[in-house]
């Protein structure tokens, strides 16, 4: 049997003893908002693997690699942060560069001449759409806001 104390002690090894209920509620939200965005990630990542334009052709292989690509997007590599010790602060760590696909891909298709963003794709696809239908339809609106 679980006593109130050993209930306690649970509690606070998840970090949550000592924190007012409404920490407790921002924090919920939050892991409940990153839940609801890796779910919609990974059905937005299903849909666009069942699109037969991404099908694989066996005698094609990748055109252009990561690199080529950030080139393309110009996209600015930010470094990751790790402790020096010997400096006694944080540095950027020169082993690590981080780069965010979803900001890689916006910049892509500006200079595609797209006007949307990945969320605007994503969101998109994820409401039946195709992926080749979101680039022909942000085009157009591109061409006609170009021409007024």
């Amino acid at each position: 049997m679980v006593t109130n104390q050993q209930s306690l002690r649970r509690v606070d090894d998840y970090g949550v003893m000592g924190k007012q209920p409404e920490q407790i509620t921002d924090d919920l939200h939050e892991l409940m908002q990153r839940k609801q965005r890796a779910l919609k990630a990974k059905a937005f990542f299903k849909k666009l693997a069942d699109d037969p334009m991404f099908a694989p052709e066996p005698e094609k292989c990748a055109e252009k690699s990561l690199t080529e690509w950030l080139l393309m997007a110009q996209y600015p590599i930010k470094q990751e942060l790790a402790f020096d010790y010997e400096e006694r602060q944080y540095m950027p760590s020169e082993a690590r560069p981080r780069i965010d696909l979803a900001e890689l891909l916006t910049l892509l298709l500006r200079k595609k001449g797209i006007n949307g963003t990945f969320e605007d794709m994503m969101d998109y696809v994820l409401e039946g759409g195709s992926f080749q239908q979101f680039l022909s339809e942000r085009r157009l609106v591109k061409r006609a806001s170009m021409q007024a």
